[in-house]
C-alpha cells in the first residue's frame, strides 16, 4: 500500500483577513484554533541555521506542545518530518508520536547527541474545506503565515500544483508563496546557536 504524503504551499500571507474572508466564503469551517510551542533539534555539531536546516541533516523533528483555546486541554508530541526525494520542501514524510512527559524526551534527545536550537510560539487556526487544510500561523518574531495542505497518494507534483494555483485563486500574490517553510523563515531570524 501506498503511503500518503503531505502536500503543502507556504505563504508568508501580506493580508490575512482578505484570504480568510475568501475562504470562509468558498465554504470552509474553522475546525480548531490553538497556540503552539515548537522545540526544534538539530544535531550537536551544527554551528548555523543552514547546518541545522532539513537540507543538511535529513530530517526536521520538534516536541510540540499545544493547546487549544477552546476546550483548554494540553498536548504534546514528538514529529519528524523528512523530504520525500531528498530536496522539496513542497512534499514531506511526517511521523508522530504522542508524548506524555516533555522533560525528559528533552533529555531524551540532548543525550543522544540532539540539541535545542530554536523555540518557536504560534497562534493557529485551521479551516478545512474537503481535504484541504488552511492553517493560519501568527508566529511571533516572524509574521503571519498560512500553509494549504493535503494528504496524498497520488502525483505529489499535481497535487502541489493544484495547491499552487489555489493559492493564486485565493488572491495570494506568486511573490507571498515560500519555497521553504515559515519555520525555515524563523531558524534564519531566531534561531540560537
Amino acid at each position: 500500500m501506498t503511503k500518503s504524503i503531505e502536500v503543502e504551499v507556504r505563504i508568508l500571507l501580506k493580508n490575512r483577513p482578505a484570504v480568510e474572508r475568501e475562504i470562509k466564503k468558498r465554504g470552509a469551517k474553522m475546525v480548531y484554533f490553538e497556540k503552539l510551542k515548537d522545540y526544534w533539534y538539530c544535531p550537536n555539531h551544527a554551528k548555523n541555521f543552514e547546518q541545522a536546516s532539513t537540507d543538511k541533516t535529513g530530517f526536521a523533528l520538534r516536541i510540540r506542545k499545544s493547546i487549544d483555546n477552546y476546550t483548554g486541554k494540553q498536548t504534546a508530541t514528538l514529529e519528524c518530518k523528512t523530504l520525500c526525494n531528498g530536496k522539496d520542501h513542497a512534499m514531506c514524510n511526517e511521523y508522530c508520536v504522542d508524548l506524555q512527559d516533555t522533560d525528559q524526551m528533552r533529555k531524551i534527545l540532548q543525550s543522544i547527541g540532539l540539541r535545542e536550537f530554536l523555540v518557536i510560539n504560534k497562534e493557529r487556526t485551521i479551516y478545512q474545506l474537503d481535504e484541504t487544510k488552511f492553517c493560519f500561523d501568527d508566529i511571533e518574531g516572524v509574521g503571519r503565515g498560512l500553509e494549504i495542505e493535503i494528504m496524498t497518494r497520488t502525483d505529489v507534483e499535481k497535487t502541489h500544483q493544484r495547491l499552487v494555483n489555489l493559492a493564486l485563486d485565493l488572491g495570494i500574490a506568486k511573490q507571498e508563496i515560500l519555497e521553504k517553510s515559515l519555520t525555515y523563515l524563523a531558524m534564519k531570524k531566531l534561531a540560537k546557536f
